[in-house]
């Protein structure tokens, strides 16, 4: 069952929920809460291998998403205002990490748990929020990290502060057993720290 965003507003008013900063009315559509995005931006450092043609491949089997990241993920260049000039991926291949302004608590007892979608309004542009991952796990605590890609023609400004998702709170059945992810109480995108 998918709350409304009534029911949202109640869990989050006698602390089922958590959003922090509790985000104000204007944010909540019929079935939703918009969340807005936080001044952290990462992706890929493999311009210094694509430069000398090197071929670096991940074996998915094996691979260990925290020791990928430790060596080939780096901070984005901001603009004096803390904004990210994000460049269409047809002229630079980013897949940018990014994260919610907000903290997001879903109380294991209070048996929540949630998806985060991208907006219609900049799926229309070309901007992907959120790359096929869009569940939080019930007993999740933290910022949700946004994988984004921009399809889009146009190089978007990326301004902290911007509403750029929305999260969609579902009851689970049941009591659910703790939450088991490397990206538990995570503070940056890339999720190793």
């Amino acid at each position: 069952m998918i709350l409304s965003d009534s029911a949202i507003q109640q869990a989050i008013a006698s602390g089922k929920i958590e959003i922090d900063p509790t985000p104000d009315k204007t944010r909540y559509t019929s079935s939703a809460v918009d969340l807005t995005l936080g001044p952290k931006f990462q992706g890929w450092n493999l311009d210094p291998f694509q430069v000398k043609g090197v071929k670096i491949e991940l074996n998915l089997a094996e691979q260990n998403y925290q020791s990928t990241a430790g060596v080939y993920m780096k901070e984005m260049h901001l603009e004096s205002d803390g904004s990210f000039i994000f460049p269409p991926y047809k002229v630079n291949a980013i897949v940018l990490l990014a994260q919610t302004k907000e903290r997001i608590f879903l109380k294991r007892e209070s048996e929540f748990a949630a998806r985060v979608e991208g907006r219609s309004s900049l799926a229309r542009i070309g901007l992907s929020v959120h790359l096929t991952a869009p569940t939080i796990h019930c007993g999740f605590s933290g910022p949700i990290t946004l994988e984004l890609i921009n399809f889009s023609p146009f190089h978007l400004r990326m301004v902290p502060g911007t509403v750029i998702c929305q999260l969609i709170i579902e009851r689970v059945e049941g009591t659910p057993s703790e939450i088991n992810t490397a990206f538990q109480n995570q503070t940056d995108p890339s999720g190793i720290r």
